[in-house]
């Protein structure tokens, strides 16, 4: 949950501050960029885009992302044999501060999607704190 939840944080600062893929969504002509952030966002992509993602998530989550080769050190662990970036090179003691620090962020990630997605739906402003700090967001404008 804590790195989809940190994916979810990036995705939603990331298309808030306009940047989108180019190309068209659909067949129909709907192209990336007319797609708005948050949950106007979800509601605005077509229903066969909903389908492929449900069932692209679903794919990584049952083939792709698991322990093929058993060799897993911990929950979560997907490297299987092929993706190290110097782990096994780090003492047992950074091992365990490394996966604390993942887990935290992840946690604080889970803490920020919420917490967007309550100020969304309380008064369409995800990012209160800028408000309050003078730089207002006016989000979604244009859509």
């Amino acid at each position: 949950h804590g790195r989809v939840s940190m994916l979810a944080v990036l995705g939603h600062v990331t298309t808030t501050a306009g940047v989108r893929l180019g190309g068209d969504i659909d067949l129909h002509g709907t192209s990336f960029s007319d797609i708005p952030s948050g949950f106007a966002g979800l509601a605005a992509v077509p229903s066969f885009g909903l389908v492929q993602m449900f069932f692209t998530v679903g794919f990584l989550e049952l083939f792709v992302m698991k322990d093929v080769t058993g060799e897993a050190e911990f929950v979560g662990d997907f490297r299987n044999g092929y993706i190290d970036f110097g782990w096994d090179t780090l003492s047992e003691e950074d091992q365990i501060r490394k996966r604390g620090i993942e887990l935290n962020n992840g946690r604080a990630a889970q803490m920020g999607i919420l917490a967007m997605m309550v100020h969304e739906k309380l008064d369409n402003n995800p990012y209160m704190i800028n408000g309050l700090i003078g730089a207002p967001i006016d989000f979604n404008a244009g859509f």
